[in-house]
């Protein structure tokens, strides 16, 4: 883009024209173009979520008007900076660049220091200097690119002439190129890697469209023309971009990755909320500081066989859907099985829809916002958290402890799990999502068998999580539709865990034995645009199969809403060892065993800065603090949620929203400025 030049038209009259990109005209066409594909390509993938069609079409408004909005920003730093700087011209493109580097400096962090922890591995490189190249890499070509795309090196000579179409069909693709990234890399998250997607899309749009040349101001109508749609689409583009906008609006923008999140760039918590202390006081022992309570004793009631044995199944990924369906689990005979003979909890959930949220949740029964997270190596590690563990109270108790985790990254050194005596001998397999480097079901189930065999005359706790059904699901082949082979990966695992109940029995242990089956997660397939696991808190993540059968466990259903957190209580119950008051769950026993009880614990969950809360009425809050949205499910009426309550809120329902605003406000870790970070 060059800077505006005095023009005499042919009819005499002054006015101003602008060349590449002519301002506003081009711009506004090429940054609507980019919006209107992000339009285009939302209807087309279509939508779960039923919403008014009003709120549809009004995000769609605000999705084409930021686009446009931050397009004529962007064009006007240069353009200011040009006209008025006139013996600087490089100025405006070091504004532009300045000001990109300077966003990208705030928010690209967040997304992208996974990819520089892995990178920095495979790299060997430290990753803070891959985070710093990536971050400079991204920001840098916003100028880079909007210079490259307006400078015409041949001028008008022969070959500018010549050239100028071809170039600016290869302009044109490379938008296509961008946009088509844009809706292709991580749907549903990294919502600062998207804003910079738009921006080079918006940018090498307004670029491939011919030059336009007409009148900008001057005494002739054409130029008022122009000067009152400029005016109307200043006016429109700020209000898309700044102004307020409803709760279903902004969650309809965030289930599109071509959306330019504004709100979500920057790292927030969204603050602690003052909420009335006469909301917590209704809402039970749970809603209150547990630190330094008296120990909850043991059931009185409990297993006979003695020294007891509890094998812990953790299967990431696994939906509850998947075990409830009768076909499929003809197809998981082993899973069939346990759901089978022992008590099946069909309304389960767990407290984070990632490995480390639930998993850390488990062991040390305190979700992720009480725990002390800080940046330990490549990662965001709870290395330093106080809080004690249930393996760490057995191990005191004198009961054998041993982890088969499928990830390193699951052992004793990052304090998601600690406390076990024996952990699996792994080789440093790095980081989550790293399939290649995850240790094979095979070789955990073998080492598990040969340590039950060795320690059979012991009390102990044995956990194996295996990671076979993890994405890209190829453990049981490369070929089919992705639930196909997500179905096939899980096959293998049930043949896993078949090995074990065959040596259990084989080893005569099957009166001592608790065997607990479950899930860290579920997993999207599509619904609500989302897919794998992490991104959400809806129940096709959060909902998942627990299983308990044993000594004296009847076999039976039951439809009490229960949390992965009862997890450490309930173990901790069986062994006969008191459970921390600072636990958030409570104990299961008395369910396995054929009674029943009352939960004053909520059923909470959380992930990447999201919270939900699920109530015994059938409702549910889910609360994202990055883009400052709010949901709520009628669970009972739309079990699918797919119907946004929030935006018609009645008095009752509100306290809802108060009772997870007040959980978090008591149980959040606070020391020094910490902030619960964003860990993906």
């Amino acid at each position: 883009m060059t800077p505006p030049e005095p023009h005499l038209p042919a009819d005499g009259r002054r006015g101003w024209v602008v060349g590449r990109p002519t301002w506003p005209v081009q711009v506004a066409l090429g940054w609507g173009l980019a919006g209107l594909a992000s339009v285009v390509f939302a209807l087309w993938a279509g939508h779960h979520q039923k919403v008014e069609s009003s709120i549809e079409w009004l995000s769609h408004a605000v999705d084409l008007g930021r686009h446009v909005g931050l397009g004529l920003t962007s064009m006007t730093l240069v353009w200011l900076f040009r006209r008025y700087a006139a013996a600087w011209p490089l100025l405006g493109w070091l504004a532009l660049g300045a000001l990109s580097l300077g966003l990208g400096a705030l928010c690209l962090p967040t997304d992208l220091d996974g990819l520089a922890d892995r990178s920095g591995e495979a790299w060997n490189m430290p990753p803070s200097l891959v985070l710093a190249c990536v971050v400079g890499g991204i920001a840098g070509a916003v100028p880079v690119v909007a210079w490259l795309t307006q400078h015409r090196p041949w001028g008008e000579s022969r070959w500018g002439r010549r050239w100028g179409v071809l170039r600016q069909l290869g302009i044109g693709l490379a938008a296509l190129g961008a946009f088509w990234l844009n809706v292709s890399i991580s749907p549903g998250g990294n919502p600062s890697a998207h804003l910079y997607l738009s921006w080079l899309t918006g940018i090498l749009a307004a670029h491939a469209l011919p030059k336009l040349e007409a009148p900008l101001v001057g005494r002739s109508s054409g130029g008022r023309a122009q000067v009152l749609a400029a005016a109307l689409i200043s006016v429109a583009s700020a209000w898309a971009l700044f102004g307020p906008h409803s709760n279903s609006v902004m969650i309809q923008l965030a289930r599109r990755p071509s959306t330019l999140h504004l709100l979500a760039l920057f790292h927030t918590d969204g603050g602690l909320d003052n909420v009335h202390a006469a909301v917590a006081s209704r809402a039970g022992p749970f809603f209150a500081q547990r630190e330094g309570l008296p120990a909850i004793a043991p059931s009185r009631k409990r297993p006979a066989p003695a020294p007891p044995i509890v094998i812990f199944f953790s299967i990431d990924s696994l939906r509850a859907d998947v075990l409830s369906q009768a076909e499929q689990a003809k197809y998981l005979p082993n899973f069939g099985r346990l759901k089978a003979e022992g008590a099946s909890f069909s309304n389960a959930r767990a407290p984070g829809s990632m490995t480390k949220y639930t998993l850390g949740a488990i062991s040390s029964g305190k979700y992720f916002s009480q725990q002390y997270w800080t940046q330990t190596g490549k990662n965001r590690w709870p290395v330093n958290d106080a809080s004690v563990h249930v393996a760490s109270l057995l191990s005191g108790a004198g009961i054998f402890t041993a982890a088969f985790p499928a990830a390193g990254w699951l052992g004793n050194r990052t304090g998601v799990v600690r406390g076990f005596e024996q952990n699996a001998r792994l080789s440093d397999t790095g980081l989550p999502g790293r399939q290649a480097h995850w240790a094979e079901g095979k070789s955990l189930t073998h080492d598990l068998v040969t340590t039950l065999e060795n320690n059979a005359a012991r009390s102990a706790l044995f956990w194996v999580h295996y990671l076979d059904s993890h994405d890209p699901f190829y453990k049981g082949g490369r070929r089919g539709p992705k639930f196909e082979r997500y179905l096939k990966a899980l096959r293998v695992v049930d043949g896993h865990l078949g090995e074990v109940l065959e040596a259990v029995t084989r080893l005569g242990l099957d009166d001592r034995t608790l065997f607990l089956l479950l899930s860290d997660h579920g997993e999207a397939f599509g619904e609500h645009d989302s897919h794998n696991h992490g991104a959400t808190l809806y129940d096709e993540l959060l909902r998942v199969p627990l299983v308990g059968k044993g000594p004296g466990i009847p076999a039976r259903e039951i439809d009490v809403p229960v949390s992965l957190i009862d997890l450490g209580p309930t173990i901790l119950d069986w062994f006969g060892v008191p459970t921390p008051s600072a636990f958030m769950g409570e104990s299961l026993v008395p369910f396995l065993l054929g009674e029943s009880r009352r939960f004053s614990r909520p059923i909470v969950a959380e992930t990447r800065l999201k919270q939900a809360m699920l109530f015994d009425d059938g409702y549910k809050v889910i609360r994202d603090l990055r883009r400052q949205t709010l949901e709520l499910y009628d669970l009972s009426a739309d079990p699918g949620e797919l119907r946004n309550l929030s935006d018609h809120v009645d008095p009752d329902q509100e306290e809802h929203v108060l009772l997870l605003r007040s959980f978090f406000q008591v149980h959040t870790y606070r020391e020094n400025g910490y902030r619960v970070p964003y860990v993906k």
